[in-house]
């Protein structure tokens, strides 16, 4: 790989997340553009969010747990084995999935219906001179709440940490309104992390990004950060050179 300083000028939420897992797979896949065939954690995030939604989108007197069941079953034909590393992995994510979407889903069987429901935002902020893009997946607002829902197939501490600012930094800044809790719940390990955020919180998330950005934007960084538990099943195995010399020619992020 070349190593190029790059312009940014649009950051998504997508552009992070991968940026996190492996700096080498996002540049190939995104500064070079080079095809990158989906992975059976973006199959399973795409059918996740369709469930979601589907359910949210039923009257209250509608919402059990036999139409989860349903929905989990309609939407899930549409996944291949082949995605996955072998067939035991397959059932296992289709068990793991299941069970926790139908304990979580039951639970706000009650709830009215969202104020945004997997909308698509995208807004410049200023402190970071940058396009930011995300997607909300469930917010439920009242008087005393802004409570934000995120549903990922698997995260590490970095991954939730990321969550956290980026959805802080976002809100308060496109919306005006601080999140009252931050919720991501991560199908694979079954778990529900909570994040409250606060001014103080705000001002590192900021940061964060802003050291993020920098990260993006310096391929030569590359090497210090990238992922090596990615590269079994990276498809990009062939042509990365994770020790290339750094360049001054510009890329750029859009």
């Amino acid at each position: 790989m070349k190593n190029h300083m790059i312009s940014i000028r649009t950051i998504t939420e997508q552009n992070l997340k991968d940026f996190i897992l492996c700096p080498y797979k996002f540049y190939y896949e995104y500064i070079e553009k080079k095809k990158s065939p989906l992975d059976w954690r973006k199959v399973v995030q795409q059918v996740v969010h369709r469930i979601v939604y589907a359910y949210y989108q039923l009257p209250i007197e509608h919402r059990h747990a036999t139409k989860v069941l349903e929905l989990i079953e309609q939407h899930w034909l549409k996944i291949s084995p082949q995605f996955f590393e072998s067939n035991i992995q397959y059932y296992q994510v289709v068990a793991k999935v299941t069970d926790y979407l139908l304990q979580d889903l039951t639970e706000v069987s009650n709830l009215d219906p969202p104020l945004l429901l997997f909308e698509k935002y995208k807004t410049h902020i200023q402190e970071l001179d940058v396009d930011l893009a995300l997607t909300f997946d469930v917010v439920n607002f009242s008087n005393s709440s802004f409570v934000v829902k995120k549903y990922v197939v698997q995260a590490d501490q970095e991954m939730l940490k990321l969550y956290y600012f980026l959805i802080q930094v976002f809100s308060e800044k496109v919306f005006q309104i601080r999140p009252t809790r931050v919720e991501v719940i991560t199908l694979i390990d079954q778990k529900k992390h909570i994040f409250r955020p606060t001014q103080e919180t705000l001002d590192e998330g900021t940061s964060y990004l802003l050291l993020m950005k920098h990260f993006l934007e310096d391929s030569a960084i590359y090497s210090e950060i990238y992922n090596e538990n990615e590269c079994p099943t990276c498809p990009f195995q062939n042509v990365c050179n994770r020790e290339a010399p750094k360049l001054n020619q510009a890329k750029y992020l859009s």
